[in-house]
């Protein structure tokens, strides 16, 4: 069970009278949680001194905030002493929801860490309640580089929740930083602490003896002031017992001495008192004075400040009074649309007393007309059951119909399946007969496909001949330049005139296909050969074969593939076959141009008589 000590004042109450100055971050909206936490404190400092003082009690109610406060601060002022050393602190309920708690009203701080919330581990510190979270808020110690506190350590308070946490009535997030928890501070779970569904708890450390000593002090003061009560009562001077003794007197004046002794001392003790009392008031008022310095200056900056926020605010309040202007112009428009609609509402509900009228006259014509309805639909719910039952024995009968036609159309399913075994069967030897056929028909594919590889292999030989006779022809080509620049350069030692030697090869031509059809037959130039009057299909073929031998010069110009070898067999089979004889004067004459002029051929005339000489 805790002790309850004799002193009746707070701890926030003698921080009053210690500092009388007023708190600078009560004044400041925009500071930390701390200094929030801190203007909090004031008001209940200030609250309990008013508590303290002795005027006559006020008339008017107090506040919830004000109860809470009050309740608060009582129990702030009992000091508690615990006989387990583990216990530091202790959370007692102040709100009525927190007091009908089944845990009880007290929650004893244990541990370096503890968390209240409504799914907690430890039964202690669960609230159940739809506002709290399952781990709300956590309450901590950790030791401070401060030598405040005692034994260097501080209590830290941490919100981990959704709806907040509240410490002296500021809301904590969980994006604020820890705050620090002090004797006295009210703690309220999801809602302020002066509401209805408040969780609110008052934080009390545990405070302990520093030292044995005081311990015996206070024992030896109560011996001595129950001996003191003894020897009082002892004393027999002024009763109606009659005269004193000598041993009385003796030892009275014994006692006396004694006394005397000890009043000297205690005179001595109280004179030494007063000297420590004299250098720490002094101290003490020093202490204050540069305190109040700190404190009117930093308050003398807070005032500047508020003095220009108050001068932004007159703007804004300037500005306001002109957007109120505003307003009020806009609020008498929006008047007198709200008469105009006003009008419009009574019209619409005179329309609507008519529309209701009208509304009631064609629900009697729907009662009516639901009655003759009704009457209908029996009428026809009977004419229906009757129609039902014809229907019905109709039905039977034309069902009896059809299970005698099902029998007979199973009948001849039967018959039907059977015959299709039958054709299945001619089917399946059909089949094997044409998988047989697929088989030699797959065979003669593949020969084929063998066939085509090999025609490829042909192909790509006969491609390379031609990439051979293609050079060849290349060769030929610049064989055929030089000849001609040869040429150019020969002819100004030429015997005759070039210019001349057009006609005369005309003249030889036309001697040479005089000659030619004398021995061959009348023909005719076409396509720059010679071909038959009346031509033979076997004589054609065979006269196309010798030309396309003839010809092996010009196909050097037209691109013909064929090879070498190939074109010189040809040619020698034409030479052999069919070669025109020429006479002798015309021979002479195109030896001595081939002789004088170095001519190779450029025509296919050229080119028969240079193989006929």
């Amino acid at each position: 069970m805790a002790k309850v000590d004799e002193n009746p004042t707070t701890p926030l109450a003698v921080a009053s009278k210690l500092d009388p100055t007023p708190d600078p971050s009560h004044k400041d909206q925009h500071s930390s949680p701390n200094s929030a936490t801190n203007s909090s404190r004031h008001r209940a400092t200030k609250l309990n001194n008013k508590s303290n003082d002795r005027s006559p009690p006020r008339r008017n109610p107090q506040t919830a905030e004000e109860f809470v406060l009050s309740v608060a601060s009582k129990y702030a002022s009992q000091p508690l002493q615990y006989s387990d050393p583990d216990v530091w602190g202790v959370l007692t309920a102040i709100s009525d929801k927190a007091r009908k708690r089944s845990q009880g009203i007290n929650i004893l701080l244990t541990s370096g860490e503890h968390c209240i919330g409504r799914m907690v581990g430890d039964s202690r510190f669960q609230i159940s309640s739809p506002a709290v979270s399952a781990m709300h808020c956590m309450i901590y110690r950790k030791k401070v580089a401060s030598g405040d506190t005692e034994h260097g350590t501080s209590v830290f308070l941490k919100d981990t929740s959704t709806n907040g946490t509240y410490l002296n009535w500021i809301k904590l997030n969980k994006s604020y930083p820890d705050s620090i928890l002090r004797h006295g501070d009210i703690i309220s779970i999801a809602f302020a602490p002066h509401h209805e569904l408040a969780f609110a708890f008052v934080f009390r450390e545990v405070f302990r003896p520093t030292s044995s000593a005081d311990a015996v002090t206070i024992k030896r003061k109560a011996e001595e002031f129950g001996c003191d009560n003894k020897r009082l009562k002892g004393i027999g001077i002024g009763t109606a017992e009659g005269p004193i003794s000598l041993d009385d007197f003796r030892s009275l004046q014994r006692s006396n001495t004694e006394l005397r002794k000890q009043l000297e001392d205690q005179v001595a003790k109280i004179e030494a008192l007063r000297n420590e009392h004299r250098v720490t008031v002094e101290n003490h008022e020093s202490e204050m004075k540069d305190l109040r310095d700190s404190v009117s200056k930093s308050y003398h900056d807070q005032i500047k400040e508020l003095n220009r926020l108050l001068e932004f605010k007159d703007k804004e309040c300037v500005e306001s009074s002109r957007i109120s202007a505003e307003q009020k112009h806009n609020l008498e428009d929006l008047n007198e649309r709200l008469s105009a609609s006003e009008q419009s509402c009574i019209e619409a509900n005179e329309i609507i007393n008519s529309q209701k009228a009208s509304i009631l006259e064609l629900k009697a014509l729907l009662d009516e007309e639901r009655e003759q309805r009704k009457e209908e639909r029996e009428k026809a719910a009977s004419d229906l059951k009757a129609s039902i039952q014809r229907a019905q024995a109709e039905a039977r009968e034309e069902l009896n119909r059809y299970s005698d036609a099902a029998l007979r159309r199973e009948k001849e399913q039967q018959e039907m399946i059977n015959k299709l075994q039958e054709s299945e069967k001619e089917r399946c030897s059909l089949v094997e007969a044409l998988r047989v056929k697929l088989e030699e028909t797959r065979q003669k594919l593949v020969s084929s496909d063998n066939k085509a590889r090999q025609l490829e292999a042909q192909m790509q030989v006969e491609q390379l001949a031609s990439v051979t006779s293609r050079k060849r022809i290349d060769d030929l080509e610049h064989e055929m330049e030089g000849l001609r620049k040869e040429l150019e350069t020969e002819k100004p030692f030429l015997p005759f005139d070039l210019n001349q030697l057009p006609s005369e090869v005309g003249g030889l031509e036309t001697e040479t296909l005089a000659a030619i059809s004398a021995t061959t037959g009348p023909s005719v130039f076409f396509n720059g050969r010679l071909a038959p009057a009346n031509p033979d299909p076997g004589a054609e073929r065979e006269a196309a074969a010798n030309d396309a031998a003839l010809l092996a010069p010009a196909s050097v110009h037209t691109g013909h593939n064929s090879s070498p070898a190939e074109e010189e067999e040809n040619q020698q089979q034409t030479h052999t076959n069919t070669k025109p004889r020429l006479s002798n004067k015309v021979r002479k004459r195109y030896y001595y141009l081939l002789r004088t002029t170095n001519f190779r051929g450029g025509n296919s005339t050229c080119t028969r008589v240079q193989d006929m000489l």
